[in-house]
């Protein structure tokens, strides 16, 4: 799965994420900071530019917010992906990523 997040193929991008998705209860931090180098390739084919990518990644970092908020307050690198993460998609325009940014304030309280 490394291997293929290196790619940056909008589609192979897509279904890495849809694959980590899937395990993020398995090991939560790992996944999210996959997650963050994926969508990092992604971005060098333009994945940001797909709608159907930022409602992925948005549906992916609002369960964090909601079921792993501890990854994201309790790991530096966690909070760097997130930013970076986020920021791909709000750079792009996408309003869901824009909406992101005004929670992230709640993730510490």
């Amino acid at each position: 799965m490394d291997l293929l997040a290196e790619v940056g193929y909008p589609s192979i991008t897509h279904h890495l994420l849809q694959t980590l998705e899937a395990f993020i209860l398995t090991d939560p931090n790992t996944v999210f900071l996959k997650v963050g180098r994926t969508v990092a390739a992604g971005e060098r084919g333009g994945y940001q530019a797909e709608s159907m990518g930022a409602d992925l990644v948005v549906k992916i970092v609002e369960r964090y917010l909601a079921e792993h908020r501890q990854v994201i307050q309790e790991d530096a690198e966690c909070r760097d992906t997130l930013l970076r993460v986020i920021d791909t998609f709000v750079r792009a325009g996408w309003p869901s990523a824009r909406r992101l940014v005004y929670r992230l304030e709640d993730v510490f309280r």
